[in-house]
């Protein structure tokens, strides 16, 4: 997946600005991918959104600073959703390696529905918590 492009950053303006920019870009992102990634079946949504949560917490990392308490919490949530993500994939890695092997892919799927109610009941979690919401706030202030 490749990143969406940033609009209007000045090389020239300070910091925060410039990064409201991308850090709303990489969220927006985010939001885009969560719909189709919420469907059992779309491991390629998944794993983009995988990328895009990626982009969003290096970004954070970077300029948490600029946003308050609101950037923090994003950035921990959307930690904790790069890593259920990143453990989907790897199963849906190794099912194809698997086969042949009916008891390793049994748990293989398994964990995988596992991991998948997981990420569901993390994004509702932050959806209901307002999370983007308050980070979008944040940027915006």
């Amino acid at each position: 997946m490749k990143p969406r492009q940033v609009e209007g950053l000045d090389p020239e303006a300070p910091l925060r600005p410039n990064a409201a920019r991308i850090v709303a870009t990489r969220l927006y992102e985010l939001r885009a991918l969560a719909e189709p990634a919420l469907d059992p079946a779309a491991a390629v949504a998944q794993h983009d959104m995988r990328i895009a949560a990626k982009r969003l917490r290096y970004v954070l990392e970077i300029a948490e600073g600029c946003f308050g308490a609101d950037a923090v919490k994003a950035r921990k949530a959307v930690k904790a959703l790069q890593g259920v993500l990143g453990e989907i994939h790897d199963c849906d890695v190794m099912l194809p390696k698997a086969t042949g092997i009916g008891s390793l892919q049994a748990l293989l799927r398994g964990r995988r529905e596992l991991l998948f109610g997981q990420f569901q009941d993390l994004w509702r979690r932050q959806a209901s918590e307002n999370t983007w919401g308050a980070l979008q706030r944040s940027l915006d202030a």
